[in-house]
């Protein structure tokens, strides 16, 4: 029987200015790469819940959750060990208007660490400036509902 553990439901959420999109940017040692907000829904709580209390505990922010965008399934690795991950990405709103005027804010994970976040265009990635979970561009463009992003399991954690 295979090792199930990493077998994960996630939620992203994308609050949207315009025709840009929050995300927060990672910058560690071997990559660089933005991503929505989100993280793990748990057991027997709706996506719609999970990414309300996603951004309540990294941003200190009350968001309405909006429609499924669509799914994602994603399969990388990080530190050397393969996930799977299945990932609802929803469009979200900040309750609290004057958000969207705020260009920077720091995003504060369950073990303490930050990271900055801040309003890019959706066109702007390629080239080097990387969105993830790989794929998602399409997902957001509205090309497709689900994506199933590359196996990159001998990679990098980015899928």
């Amino acid at each position: 029987m295979k090792d199930r553990r990493n077998v994960r439901p996630q939620v992203l959420g994308v609050p949207r200015r315009g025709d840009e999109l929050l995300v927060e940017y990672y910058d560690e040692a071997d990559e660089q790469f933005y991503r929505p907000l989100g993280g793990g829904i748990e057991f027997g709580e709706p996506s719609d819940e999970a990414v309300v209390r996603e951004f309540a505990e990294e941003l200190d922010a009350v968001v309405a959750a909006g429609e499924v965008l669509g799914t994602m399934e994603n399969r990388f690795r990080w530190a050397d060990e393969p996930f799977h991950q299945l990932v609802v990405v929803r469009a979200v709103s900040f309750r609290d208007g004057t958000r969207y005027e705020r260009e920077r804010f720091t995003v504060t994970e369950s073990d303490g660490s930050r990271r900055p976040a801040t309003w890019e265009r959706l066109d702007s990635f390629g080239d080097g400036k990387r969105l993830l979970p790989a794929g998602i561009e399409r997902l957001l463009r509205g090309e497709e509902t689900h994506v199933l992003s590359p196996p990159r399991c001998s990679e990098s954690r980015s899928g």
